[in-house]
């Protein structure tokens, strides 16, 4: 299994990924995504600076993953415990829901802490809906700490800050 940045043609199949999951969610009540954001151009922008990566099945796009530094303004009034070095920032984590439960969610955290380490970020930061269970389980098996909680645009429930120190400073 492979993780490889995602291509400059693949921006449509990553967000039919994204529109897959944000359904898919919808039926259990999870209402952590919309047709407003995650969005084709926030998918073009992560191809365009090298940020996206995925996970392919016979050719096809089934996971994907963005990584960078970018922090969103509401993680200004985190308290986080990570004050040195830089932070790598995950972003719109997905896999397809015929493909969930194969360990492709596993697969691209290990990569990006793998990832993490080899470019000499200090921590990695994520924020997770908190009416998303699985997700916050998955990240609190892996050893990541909450941090505070933000809150987004048009969003009822808060989402979980967490934190997960890579390299000791």
């Amino acid at each position: 299994m492979q993780i490889e940045q995602a291509g400059p043609g693949e921006a449509i199949q990553v967000m039919k990924i994204i529109t897959r999951c944000m359904l898919h969610l919808r039926t259990q009540g999870i209402l952590q995504w919309d047709e407003i954001y995650p969005n084709l151009q926030a998918v073009e922008e992560d191809i365009h600076s090298n940020s996206l990566f995925v996970i392919r099945q016979q050719g096809t796009c089934v996971a994907s993953v963005s990584l960078n530094n970018l922090q969103p303004e509401q993680y200004r009034q985190i308290s986080w415990r990570c004050n040195h070095g830089k932070a790598l920032v995950i972003h719109r984590l997905c896999v397809h829901p015929e493909w969930q439960q194969h360990g492709f969610g596993r697969q691209l955290m290990d990569f990006t802490e793998n990832f993490a380490r080899q470019h000499h970020f200090s921590c990695i930061r994520l924020d997770s809906y908190t009416g998303n269970p699985c997700a916050q389980a998955l990240y609190e098996r892996r050893g990541y700490q909450r941090c505070g909680q933000a809150y987004f645009p048009r969003r009822e429930l808060p989402f979980d800050c967490f934190e997960k120190i890579v390299m000791a400073g």
